[in-house]
């Protein structure tokens, strides 16, 4: 997964008013500990390139604020996962 996929998977279930399935889970585990962990920046961090990126440029203004949660949400749950692993 990469940061467009993360972000449409985000969309997409706030869209569809629905969770992320267990294989998207595993998907958000594996970017996080790719992208955030294994490049040692915090989910913060990551948050502020992504504010940086044309990408957030692309999303609808009213999904902005519910994308980075979602995305926030998840990824924070990915690096307590990644912790309890340790």
């Amino acid at each position: 997964m990469n940061t467009t996929q993360l972000l449409l998977l985000a969309l997409n279930c706030i869209n569809e008013k629905m969770e992320p399935s267990h294989t998207e889970l595993s998907l958000i585990y594996v970017f996080y500990k790719t992208e955030i962990e294994g490049n040692a920046i915090s989910i913060n961090e990551f948050i502020l390139l992504l504010y940086n990126s044309t990408l957030y440029y692309q999303i609808e203004q009213s999904k902005i604020a519910p994308v980075i949660e979602f995305i926030e949400r998840y990824l924070s749950l990915s690096a307590d996962k990644s912790l309890s692993r340790k």
